[in-house]
């Protein structure tokens, strides 16, 4: 997914940065990172990317949907 933003996100859990924004924008599969950002209040869209890479990220966001609904 690609999320619009600026800076450094902190994982409190963590205790560490969970991403850091790249000019204005960051692109990811990782489910830790899409779901850590989604609870911050970023939006999420879709990447224009290759059709692996947007079903991983498809597979990711589903999975990160089940997981708030439970």
């Amino acid at each position: 997914m690609r999320f619009e933003g600026h800076g450094v996100v902190w994982d409190p859990k963590a205790n560490k940065a969970l991403c850091r924004f790249e000019d204005g924008f960051i692109e990811t599969t990782d489910k830790r990172i899409i779901d850590g950002l989604k609870k911050a209040g970023y939006k999420g869209n879709k990447s224009n990317g290759t059709a692996a890479k947007d079903a991983a990220e498809e597979a990711a966001d589903e999975e990160v949907t089940e997981e708030n609904e439970a």
